[in-house]
């Protein structure tokens, strides 16, 4: 198997992975959106610490993002969870559609064994 090169790297030394390549590289969306808030939080700190205010009303401030971050968070884990709950709910459903298809199709089986085994080779 012929070993390519990552993209990113500068002299095309570092060979690509299969989970990579496949792009399945133990990322996920949660992590994203972790990467997402905690790079948003520093970014608003960096900003806050350069504004031209004082100590006491950047430390203010700096609380009140906090715990509006806090909240926003809290509300993105209930939607979450709910999206969770959803897909359970789905997941149940097709269940038992399919439990449901699987017994007609044995009821209809069984119909059918026993229709050609009543009208079986006459002799």
């Amino acid at each position: 198997m012929r070993r390519q090169l990552h993209p990113s790297s500068t002299l095309g030394c570092r060979p690509v992975s299969d989970e990579q390549r496949s792009g399945e590289g133990g990322g996920s969306f949660g992590g994203f959106v972790t990467g997402l808030a905690i790079g948003t939080l520093a970014g608003a700190v960096l900003a806050m610490i350069l504004a031209p205010q004082s100590g006491e009303d950047t430390r203010d401030l700096l609380v009140a993002k906090a715990r509006e971050a806090g909240e926003r968070a809290r509300d993105s884990a209930g939607d979450a969870g709910d999206l969770l709950a959803r897909g359970r709910q789905i997941v149940a459903e097709a269940k038992a559609r399919i439990d449901g298809a699987i017994i007609e199709g044995k009821d209809a089986a069984a119909q059918q064994r026993t229709t050609l085994e009543n009208d079986g080779p006459e002799s």
